[in-house]
């Protein structure tokens, strides 16, 4: 049924759009009400809070131009975070679109699958939000919480399809049914089922294409942004000898993206 391979398609094609650009945290990266809190290679803890730094909890001797590019560095955590957030947020909203569509087209409007895929991604698109957002709505996160440093690694991945995964196949019956149904009231006549699964299924393909085309956007200029800040740690390297150790940010991108 091309209807729910156009379905799965957007299913992996989100978590494509989360890897297009590889980001590793390399050591623990905290941000939580504008405190950016660093923990280095040899244990030492950075804080940055837009306008000072502070190692080991005492305040850094700083000429003008290094503290420029620590407030620099700490204003481009800020900024991206949110863009991250938010790429991982709209592509979780794009493959709900895409399964909602193709199971109302098998299953008619209202049906309790689509209910039940839709209350199942809503659970994991709130646990996205609490990943990245404090309660009174302030950016947030702890890359401790990320797998290996990843944001949104493979456990994340393997839950979102599982969760789906478990919910088609006790809907099987539903399916089987609404099969069924189709046969009966088309007087058994297949092709013309199959013909209009085809015809659907193309325009829900070209339809989530293009919106997956936007979000691969946003991620290319997610991705320029966080090679931005990878250098940017090189020359806070070069120009801190007190933090010629500070290398958090590893950006690679996917074979894909290259």
């Amino acid at each position: 049924m091309k209807a729910l391979i156009a379905a799965t398609t957007i299913l992996c094609s989100s978590a494509v759009m989360a890897q297009d650009c590889n980001m590793n945290i390399k050591g623990h990266m905290a941000l939580n009400h504008s405190n950016l809190t660093l923990k280095l290679d040899d244990n030492r803890s950075l804080l940055l809070d837009g306008h000072s730094a502070r190692l080991n909890g005492n305040a850094m001797n700083l000429d003008a131009g290094q503290l420029y590019l620590l407030n620099s560095y700490h204003q481009k955590v800020e900024t991206l975070a949110p863009k991250v957030a938010n790429l991982a947020l709209d592509a979780v909203s794009l493959a709900n679109e895409g399964i909602n569509r193709a199971f109302n087209e098998l299953l008619g409007e209202d049906n309790d699958l689509v209910a039940d895929l839709s209350a199942e991604i809503e659970n994991l698109r709130g646990k996205l939000t609490n990943e990245f957002y404090a309660q009174d709505g302030s950016i947030r996160f702890d890359s401790a919480r990320f797998e290996d440093g990843e944001f949104l690694g493979e456990d994340f991945e393997k839950e979102f399809e599982q969760r789906i995964e478990s919910l088609v196949q006790r809907s099987m019956g539903s399916l089987m049914i609404a099969l069924g149904k189709e046969m009966l009231f088309s007087g058994g006549d297949m092709k013309a089922f199959e013909a209009r699964m085809e015809s659907f299924g193309a325009q829900l393909e070209a339809d989530m294409e293009a919106k997956a085309d936007d979000i691969e956007a946003k991620a290319e200029v997610l991705c320029v942004d966080l090679r931005a800040l990878d250098r940017l740690e090189s020359e806070i390297n070069d120009e801190i000898p007190a933090l010629a150790n500070l290398d958090m940010i590893k950006v690679s991108a996917s074979s894909q993206s290259m």
